[in-house]
């Protein structure tokens, strides 16, 4: 392995901890001079980040896991979703470095720390960080609706329900139910990471309902009793836009490019390549893809009334709270 991958390989594993520049010679016995002329090759290649601490000591971080924006360069983290068609023909367009989560916690967590400069994660998860953390910025809704329960039987025989935590999943599976009339008190909800895991469980009849979101409810349709969210709360924003602080302060340039690439792309864009690329990022079917684009209304703006439909989950907010989160309310 040669000097170069080994330095990349240590810092991956370093993580968001990242290393110092003399810790790096020392733990892979390589000499100053070597680890300085490749540390400058991969900080010009946007690979590594370096931070002066002190005096001529630097902390170095693999730029996946750097806490701080990389001039030039945008991190764009989303979830495994075909919800995103438009940011991924933006972040195509802009060279963008795309990161695919499994959890929507994991990926605003990651946000508000300054690991990704953008990411798109349910509006309410966003939300909830912008108010405590006040380290992300949000920009606007990329689409609404594009979720639903899936179940073995029918729905009012059903106790045991699986979702994501803090999520859109979660916020809309309550209030679908509550809408319904049942009691929420009565019912047993179990959170899962991830989705795959999630329908892994659902087959095997750990839960009696789960609820997921596209392309995975396209997937599981055709099979089991289901019902879209929509059909018993209207329309609904699902994930929206944020970004971080840091790269909202310093590199508003690059970011306001990024978000009219989204807005033209939310208007009108190219079916048949959005699904080839997300086929490639995410795996998924093309065929799968594009059916569940259907059950989508995309959009990248931003409205005093989305916040207004999070009263709908008990989340009640101020004017003065919308303006301090919102990037351009």
């Amino acid at each position: 392995m040669t000097a170069e991958r080994r330095i990349i390989e240590f810092l991956k594993e370093r993580r968001e901890e990242g290393a110092l520049q003399s810790e790096i010679s020392k733990k892979l016995k390589l000499s100053k001079s070597t680890v300085s002329e490749i540390l400058q090759r991969l900080e010009g290649e946007g690979l590594i980040v370096r931070e002066k601490v002190a005096g001529k000591s630097y902390r170095v971080w693999f730029f996946e896991f750097a806490p701080k924006p990389i001039e030039g360069v945008v991190r764009v983290g989303i979830l495994k979703a075909s919800e995103y068609p438009h940011v991924l023909l933006a972040c195509d367009e802009m060279n963008a470095r795309v990161k695919v989560f499994d959890s929507a916690l994991d990926l605003t967590k990651s946000l508000a720390m300054g690991l990704i400069d953008i990411g798109v994660s349910p509006f309410v998860t966003q939300t909830m960080f912008a108010l405590t953390l006040r380290s992300i910025k949000i920009h606007c809704i990329v689409a609404f609706n594009g979720s639903g329960v899936v179940m073995k039987r029918d729905l009012k025989e059903c106790k045991t329900f699986a979702t994501s935590e803090l999520s859109a999943m979660e916020s809309n599976l309550k209030l679908f139910l509550e809408k319904l009339g049942f009691k929420i008190s009565e019912l047993s909800f179990k959170y899962v990471h991830s989705p795959e895991n999630m329908i892994k469980s659902f087959k095997a009849c750990e839960f009696d309902a789960i609820a997921i979101w596209e392309p995975y409810f396209t997937m599981l349709k055709d099979r089991f009793k289901h019902m879209e969210f929509r059909e018993i709360i209207g329309d609904y924003p699902c994930c929206s836009l944020a970004s971080n602080v840091k790269f909202y302060k310093s590199q508003r340039d690059l970011l306001e490019e990024f978000l009219e690439k989204l807005k033209r792309f939310a208007e009108n864009f190219d079916r048949d390549r959005a699904s080839k690329l997300m086929a490639d990022v995410m795996g998924f079917s093309r065929r799968v893809v594009l059916k569940s684009f259907n059950n989508y209304k995309f959009s990248a703006e931003l409205n005093e009334k989305d916040f207004r439909f999070l009263e709908n989950y008990g989340l009640k907010l101020t004017n003065e709270s919308i303006r301090k989160i919102a990037a351009d309310l």
